[in-house]
């Protein structure tokens, strides 16, 4: 009878203990789509705001949405080549943006937009109404040239800051912007529902660095949800 090898002996030389060799790991999922346009304002570009702490410690280099978001893509999905392209640009309106839209679509290229703006058009005196107007004429010009559009909702503020006057008025305009997507049919991510006040920082309006990356997390889902296709050996 041939003895039982100890614990820890491999005979097979293979690292099982069974002399059987490994089994291969499992294909990561696949995505149907690879380039992202994430377009807007200064929460797209990653301007941050410091947490809330007595200390007033600083989170470090600020990192936009689009970057993180671009580092969860490329882990998730390491057999594609996944592209998040950045056209956030600080204290822009989406009343301004449509020519701008324009130019990033024909630059980037995209299949997917990723829109969130609308903060600084209240901030400008532009009503809630003209805001959504706006935000519908950059959706149908992505729709036109056959861009999948993920438009967002505003992030909740914090009412009492320089910027944020009209921290009363998110929660109809974010009312707005799911009624024009129903009606458009773009894909809502509802940021406001799924984002913590505790990740706005000190000015009550942007988000700090932890925040964007809830941010990324929420596109994240969002694009899987649409587009992720299970490895074959797990359907």
């Amino acid at each position: 009878m041939r003895p039982t090898p100890p614990p820890g002996n491999d005979p097979g030389g293979t690292g099982t203990g069974t002399g059987n060799p490994p089994p291969p790991p499992p294909p990561p999922p696949t995505l149907n789509v690879t380039r992202i346009l994430a377009f807007g304002d200064s929460m797209t570009a990653g301007t941050t705001s410091a947490p809330l702490t007595l200390f007033g410690l600083d989170a470090g280099i600020p990192a936009s949405y689009p970057f993180k978001l671009q580092a969860l893509e490329s882990e998730r999905y390491s057999a594609q080549s996944i592209t998040v392209l950045n056209a956030g640009r600080p204290g822009n309106k989406a009343e301004d943006d449509r020519e701008r839209l324009a130019n990033a679509i024909k630059d980037a290229s995209p299949q997917v937009l990723l829109l969130l703006e609308g903060a600084n058009d209240l901030n400008s005196g532009e009503t809630v109404r003209q805001t959504v107007d706006a935000l519908e004429d950059m959706v149908r010009d992505a729709q036109a040239q056959g861009i999948t559009v993920l438009i967002a909702t505003l992030p909740p503020q914090r009412p009492g800051q320089k910027n944020t006057g009209n921290a009363a008025v998110i929660p109809r305009l974010n009312d707005a912007i799911r009624t024009m997507a129903d009606k458009k049919g773009a894909t809502l991510v509802d940021l406001y529902a799924q984002f913590p006040i505790e990740l706005i920082g000190q000015d009550g309006l942007h988000p700090t660095e932890a925040g964007y990356q809830k941010f990324a997390e929420i596109f994240q889902a969002a694009i899987a949800s649409k587009w992720e296709q299970a490895p074959p050996s797990a359907r």
